[in-house]
């Protein structure tokens, strides 16, 4: 170890207040922090163990056990946990720190020495298991140097980052940061090993039951087999949120204050817009009834990593992300510079180019259903070649759809949105509810023979209950119909391979777009060969449908998904959002009319009044508030591989204060009163 060293620092308390005492009680007749200082003395890497508490009083407990078992303690600060972890690691003269929470009574001796070795490999100043999570809740590590927790003990400004010890380190950019990952993969999703309420000490107990033996220590796969035997042990606590505490710290900060934005230019534009543009946009989710107005920017300017300036100049932290499609980041070098290259090759040609070769080959190497592929520019050029290929291959004409499909006439019949769309034809296409397997029943039961195909969304905001995707398989193929995924949204996020890989159902065809080129026009319908062969003679064709411009940004983007963990990004950042949200929502009382809703990687936070009906007076009271504190919220957490921790935390400063003024505006009734503008107007309009 080069003469380093290694000293691990438990920071331990008697105050906490869902389980006031915790690090005491016991667990198989001893107290758990003894259990968590047994562990640690099985770990080969770690010179010295020390205990950090506090002077407060009921801390004095901590330092008695401390000393009656010969353990090393600090006192300090109850507040500044930083200050404490420095005053230890001068006491044992550390060069290397190991953190450990005290409430953590399964933590693994085997990765804490993997995280040991490999921050002792050089080429960073802090090494962890925490920032892209793939073990258990409750195994987290942090490794840093001394020199590293001596600036961070100089600098650091703020409670957070004085509580929680390592938030300077990590989000600063001042610090080198290694994440060591799981090898066997990711395990961070359902399990939570950690004590923090009485539902989590008794997992603790009944795994201690079960495993623990005087002198023996279990590890993780002994735990994972455990659950394996025994699942309802898993269920004891699997729907607390992962660091809850942390997330509450948020509301002892102070409020983010307003920040004064102009928009003089964007309201310039605008006047000239409505005067050639009808809606002032291309999109309607873009256009200025989606956004407060008097507040808001109406036109932006540029975009970097996951920020974007508007025309005035004014910076935001952006997570609708173009709408989805930038799920790398604005400017992404690497597919910026795969788009400089062709651009200088020409853009589009008389003949196909190779790279509809290669990229094709990439998704079928990448998609489980793809065994050909045909591209389009918009997601609705592939949805609505799907329905076509899919009528042509039953020779029937009817379409049962469930989700969100585009602008074609064959889906936008359905909705409120249906002005120029022939009788005849929103006749042909008939709507079934999500999860509810009944209503696509009665739609074969009423149409037989007739259905050339179900296309639907594989998820929008809500997970499929009751293996729902796979008996809309099974009974799209029992009644001689098509199955077809529609993941404009979800390729490329959920799992590399899109939802069908991440659920393991696996359609006939599916349509990709927005994602797949980070932020470039490309869509794509894959499929079994059988039918995509009919694309032969079915017209799908496009005179841009080849630009190698866009295609070489898809390969580009495929390939940096593929490459560089980017999906497993996407579920930590999007985790700590939506968990994030959903505690500050309950601390505040309003958890039962907002709530962050979705898998990680892309969520949205809906607004419901009494009724549970939207509320868009209050999401628009929350947007306003977020834009002044340049937040750029649309209702959705579209993650991309650019979102930093820190944006993150500020984003959650910003929805505690945010969340604080909605709040009392609900319990006041005066919602629309705070509004500096006209309240949003729904895409889509109620019946």
């Amino acid at each position: 170890m080069d003469g380093k060293m290694v000293g691990a620092i438990i920071q331990a308390r008697m105050g906490s207040e869902r389980l006031p005492g915790k690090v005491l009680l016991e667990i198989e007749g001893k107290p758990m922090l003894l259990h968590i200082v047994e562990r640690l003395k099985s770990c080969r890497l770690i010179d010295e163990i020390i205990i950090a508490t506090s002077h407060n009083a009921e801390d004095d407990a901590i330092a008695e056990l401390a000393k009656e078992h010969s353990i090393p303690v600090v006192r300090g600060s109850g507040d500044n946990v930083l200050s404490r972890f420095y005053k230890a690691a001068k006491k044992i003269r550390a060069d290397v720190i190991v953190r450990i929470t005290g409430d953590n009574p399964l933590l693994d001796p085997a990765v804490i020495d993997r995280v040991i070795r490999e921050y002792l490999k050089g080429g960073c100043d802090c090494a962890t298991n925490s920032i892209i999570r793939t073990y258990p809740d409750g195994l987290d590590i942090e490794v840093f140097s001394f020199e590293a927790l001596k600036k961070a003990w100089r600098n650091a400004q703020s409670r957070i980052e004085k509580e929680h010890v390592t938030p300077y380190i990590k989000n600063s950019g001042h610090f080198r940061v290694k994440n060591v990952t799981n090898e066997k993969g990711d395990l961070s999703l359902n399990f939570r090993w950690t004590v923090d309420e009485p539902r989590d000490l008794e997992f603790a107990r009944a795994v201690y039951k079960h495993l623990y033996s005087k002198g023996k220590i279990f590890y993780m796969k002994d735990v994972l087999d455990l659950l394996k035997r025994h699942p309802e042990i898993q269920k004891i606590n699997s729907s607390i949120p992962t660091n809850e505490g942390y997330y509450k710290s948020f509301i002892k900060e102070p409020p983010v204050k307003p920040r004064r934005i102009s928009i003089k230019r964007s309201l310039i534009f605008k006047k000239r817009a409505k005067a050639v543009i009808p809606l002032c946009s291309q999109t309607f989710s873009k256009a200025p009834t989606q956004f407060v107005q008097n507040v808001a920017p109406v036109f932006l300017e540029k975009g970097k990593d996951s920020h974007v300036w508007d025309v005035d100049g004014n910076e935001f932290v952006d997570y609708s992300m173009a709408l989805a499609p930038v799920i790398l980041g604005y400017n992404y070098p690497a597919v910026t510079k795969a788009v400089k290259k062709y651009l200088e090759l020409g853009t589009t040609f008389t003949l196909p180019h190779r790279l509809e070769v290669e990229l094709a080959e990439l998704l079928k190497r990448t998609i489980p259903c793809a065994e050909m592929a045909r591209f389009g520019k918009n997601g609705s050029d592939a949805t609505s070649g799907a329905i076509r290929a899919a009528r042509a291959y039953t020779g029937r004409d009817k379409i049962a759809c469930c989700g969100y499909h585009g602008w074609q006439d064959w889906y936008i019949g359905t909705t409120t949105r249906d002005k120029g769309i022939p009788e005849g034809v929103k006749k042909l296409t008939l709507t079934f509810k999500y999860n509810d397997i009944e209503s696509l029943e009665k739609i074969f039961k009423e149409n037989r023979n007739k259905i050339a195909a179900v296309i639907m969304e594989p998820m929008g905001v809500v997970e499929p209950q009751a293996n729902f995707l796979s008996k809309a398989k099974e009974l799209a193929h029992k009644n001689g119909a098509l199955f077809i995924f529609d993941e404009i949204i979800t390729g490329f996020r959920l799992s590399l391979g899109g939802a069908q890989e991440y659920f393991n159902v696996i359609p006939d065809l599916s349509c990709f777009g927005k994602a797949m080129g980070n932020g470039f026009p490309i869509s794509a319908v894959v499929g079994k060969r059988k039918i995509m062969k009919l694309f032969e003679d079915v017209f799908f064709s496009f005179t841009f449908g080849g630009d190698i411009i866009s295609i070489a940004a898809s390969i580009a983007a495929i390939n940096e998904i593929k490459n560089r963990n980017v999906i497993t990004h996407l579920w930590e950042m999007g985790r700590r959002l939506k968990d994030g949200y959903n505690v500050l929502a309950k601390e505040y009382g309003v958890a039962d009319i907002t709530q962050c809703m979705g898998l990680p990687p892309r969520t949205v936070i809906t607004f419901k009044d009494k009724r549970q009906r939207d509320d868009l007076v209050l999401k628009s009271l929350f947007q306003q508030e977020c834009i002044k504190r340049k937040v750029l919220f649309t209702g959705a957490h579209n993650v991309s591989f650019s979102h930093t921790a820190s944006d993150v935390d500020y984003t959650l400063k910003v929805y505690r204060t945010v969340l604080e003024i909605a709040a009392k505006a609900v319990r006041r009734g005066n919602a629309k009163g705070l509004l500096e503008g006209p309240a949003l107007e729904p895409v889509f309009r109620r019946p």
